[in-house]
């Protein structure tokens, strides 16, 4: 096993996740895209009020303390 390997097993597959570590948020990804295309940039450049309308049971706050960071 070599090197860049190594570093993606031990970052990515850091281990299992159990039902009750993950959050009940509901994004409506259709829409969010949908948005952002209609308003002619992408879903990274919407602010967070914008993200706010498709997130249900959080928000953007919420959603970035759960995310998978490598």
């Amino acid at each position: 096993m070599n090197g860049q390997m190594k570093s993606y097993n031990s970052t990515v597959l850091a281990g299992p996740y159990f039902k009750a570590d993950i959050p009940d948020i509901q994004i409506d990804y259709r829409g969010l895209t949908a948005f952002a295309r209609n308003k002619g940039c992408k879903v990274c450049d919407l602010t967070d009020e914008e993200k706010n309308c498709f997130i249900t049971n959080a928000d953007m706050t919420v959603v970035r303390k759960y995310a998978i960071k490598p």
